[in-house]
């Protein structure tokens, strides 16, 4: 295709492939010329190592190239953040190696991009005609239209029904952010008789007088004195009237662990409004796991002894989070197959079985794929949209970021930087000069490509699956080694190696299986298997997972990790950005043995300077507690969780089944004692220090003993 063709004029012109969107407007003006070139010049250095990375284009106008890049960056997405091929490689047909002229157009590529999108990046345009769906969904907002119940939610339905048209007193119903508390109500307001009057009150965060005029103003009465007797007698007399007719008057206040206790207990005091026989003001409070805690306070005795029902609203467990997904998508109109059941798992993993994290994670991993063209989400797009919203500071449940897709996904952003400054570099090359010139000059044997393209492309594949034999067997190399030199104790004899030379020599592949492989090793006595030293199956979750091994990554200062007494995958970081995956095996008081594509000792000084704060650890759940567990959760996962506070010394009672008052206490006092947030849940983080406090379970030590 000539350099000079043009784009289709009419958008509902067929065309080979849909247009991306139009030109940017600065494209051909001088100040957007002048803003380029300024923007080529600071790029150039990373156009020139992209080029020889063999990055280029194929199958794309160079317009129409960068239109690609623009959409992936605008909707917050890399469209190469974790390439299926190669952590080096882009997406198959998208950005190949082939030198580009400046006034040159390649014809079409043979695949389905996405749809245009149309003035907002991000409305429901971004993905919502590319997946078939009527809407979008995995909305934040709570949706009545989208409840769906599971025997969790039915129950907790049950409760606030009872409440709304049987109950007499209070009904408190409690659950983790995002479990659907608010999404249920709004679902049971929709679904109210007609004779029941509702005041809600979403912002609770009131003084008592507030509180009566935020009523006041529900039930649609006078609310503008701020005399609390005059409202109070004004909300009797309505309450009377309702009485009268046969109805029923309901006062629902969400959020109600941020109430003030002096708030509270004016709600008991509007309980007192009855008549001989009856209430007349049912109130239900709805709140995150504290409001349980506050309604124990000795002040506010009186109130919970009026609490007619109690309910705690549970996460989804695997089989609804899927089932959940899947409605969600039917309601939208979509296929409810669009996500590979072990895409779902990995969704369960992350959002710990809570619906709104679930959504957030959803409607994400559904963006990833838009952007890579993928009709279909598998595991890959959920890990990446994982880690898109993890940088984000969207805090996940579960954090079960692998290390393969976080390492692919920074390098991917630096490949995708370089092809945008290639791309954008290459047409102004005639006007930079010579130097210019040789930045952007493709590799010799790209240019005998044009001349012999036959025996070009069959030599090209001999060589790509050399180069793919030879990554494995070079990883394979590197994980050995580093397994056979690694011994059982310091030598503190050994040279101390100094991380500012160590880490940029060291290829951040191989140094990554090195270190993973002999962590491995510790818990299984076996290495990595050659299978799993590859850039598609370094994945410390389903490597963990064989072994019967938990995987966790976290954040933590050096010392933390001393007291968690664990070997881990730690993150160094280096000069201008640099970070390395390597084996903390042993720590002593002065120095301490790394493993990555070799087996070193350093200065424990240096490791602190060098120390990135992320922690990758592989743990044996031996008492199979599986899952987070917090104040109000029962079953047998908190009956083992009991037992090992019991034999830690933690716990004094008989365990229950039941995590209550006692066991919270008992779950603090382990994480003051380990420097953890005493939350009073139990975490996996809070857990594997339990299981660290107890000798009968076998496992590596990273402390280094004083006999050594």
């Amino acid at each position: 295709m000539s350099g000079n063709t043009q784009r289709p004029a009419n958008p509902d012109t067929p065309t080979t492939r849909p247009a991306i969107s139009s030109p940017p407007p600065w494209r051909n003006t001088q100040i957007g010329r002048r803003k380029k070139k300024a923007k080529f010049r600071k790029n150039r250095k990373l156009a020139a190592a992209t080029m020889k990375n063999g990055i280029g284009t194929r199958g794309l106008a160079l317009e129409d190239a960068i239109d690609v890049v623009l959409l992936a960056v605008r909707s917050g997405m890399m469209a190469w953040n974790r390439p299926p091929h190669g952590l080096l490689a882009p997406p198959p047909g998208c950005l190949k190696s082939s030198h580009v002229s400046p006034n040159e157009r390649l014809s079409p590529r043979p695949v389905e991009m996405p749809p245009p999108v149309v003035n907002d990046w991000r409305g429901p345009a971004m993905y919502e005609r590319f997946f078939d769906l009527d809407d979008l969904p995995f909305r934040l907002t709570p949706d009545p239209k989208y409840l769906y119940l599971s025997e969790k939610h039915r129950e907790a339905y049950a409760h606030l029904l009872y409440g709304l048209t049987e109950g007499s007193g209070f009904v408190a119903v409690t659950g983790e952010i995002g479990t659907g508390k608010t999404t249920l109500v709004r679902a049971l307001l929709r679904e109210s008789p007609e004779d029941v009057s509702v005041a809600y009150v979403f912002n609770p965060v009131l003084t008592a007088t507030e509180l009566l005029q935020t009523i006041n103003a529900e039930f649609g009465l006078p609310s503008r004195s701020s005399n609390k007797k005059e409202l109070v007698s004004i909300l009797n007399e309505f309450l009377l009237a309702r009485k009268a007719e046969g109805g029923r008057a309901v006062v629902i206040v969400d959020e109600a662990q941020n109430l003030d206790p002096m708030v509270l207990e004016e709600l008991r005091l509007l309980s007192n409004l009855e008549t001989e026989t009856d209430k007349l003001l049912q109130i239900i409070l709805l709140g995150q796991p504290e409001l349980r805690g506050i309604l124990e306070r000795p002040e506010l005795r009186q109130l919970a002894q009026r609490i007619d029902l109690r309910w705690h609203l549970e996460p989804l467990d695997r089989e609804e989070t899927h089932a959940y997904v899947r409605h969600r998508l039917t309601v939208a109109g979509g296929d409810p197959n669009l996500f590979e059941p072990r895409a779902l798992d990995v969704i369960h993993d992350h959002s710990g079985g809570v619906p709104r994290l679930i959504n957030v994670l959803g409607h994400r991993a559904l963006l990833v794929a838009y952007t890579r063209g993928l009709r279909r989400i598998t595991p890959t797009e959920v890990s990446l949209a994982a880690i898109e919203l993890e940088q984000g500071r969207v805090p996940l449940y579960g954090r079960s970021t692998t290390w393969l897709v976080r390492l692919g996904a920074s390098a991917a952003v630096a490949i995708a930087a370089g092809v945008v400054a290639f791309m954008l570099v290459a047409p102004l090359a005639d006007h930079q000069g010579d130097a210019a010139k040789d930045t952007v000059r493709p590799p010799a044997e790209k240019v005998a490509a044009k001349e012999h393209p036959r025996e070009q492309r069959s030599a090209a594949k001999t060589s790509r699956e050399r180069k793919k034999k030879g990554a494995v067997k070079t990883a394979s190399k590197a994980a050995r080694a580093a397994t056979a030199t690694a011994g059982a104790a310091l030598t503190h004899r050994a040279p101390l190696v100094r991380l500012d030379d160590l880490l940029p020599r060291s290829p951040e592949f191989e140094s990554a299986v090195g270190a993973i492989s002999r962590l491995v090793e510790l818990w299984s006595g076996r290495p990595l298997t050659p299978a799993e030293r590859t850039l598609d199956t370094l994945d410390m979750q389903v490597i963990g997972a064989r072994r019967s091994l938990r995987y966790t990554p976290l954040v933590m200062p050096l010392e933390l990790l001393e007291r968690l007494d664990l070997p881990a995958v730690v993150e160094l970081k280096g000069k201008e950005g640099l970070t390395r995956f390597v084996l903390l095996e042993k720590l002593g008081p002065a120095r301490a043995r790394l493993v990555l594509d070799r087996t070193v000792e350093v200065a424990r000084e240096d490791l602190v300077r060098h120390w990135g704060g992320r922690v990758h650890i592989l743990w044996r759940d031996a008492m199979r507690i599986s899952v987070p567990l917090s104040p109000g959760n029962r079953g047998p996962a908190v009956l083992a969780l009991q037992r090992l506070l019991q034999e830690a010394g933690l716990l004094g009672e008989q365990p229950t089944g039941v995590y209550d008052h006692t066991t919270r206490e008992a779950v603090q006092a382990l994480q003051k004692a380990h420097g953890i947030s005493p939350s009073g849940a139990a975490n996996a983080l809070t857990q594997i220090a339990l299981y660290a406090s107890l000798k009968r379970f076998a496992r590596p030590s990273l402390v280094e003993s004083s006999a050594g």
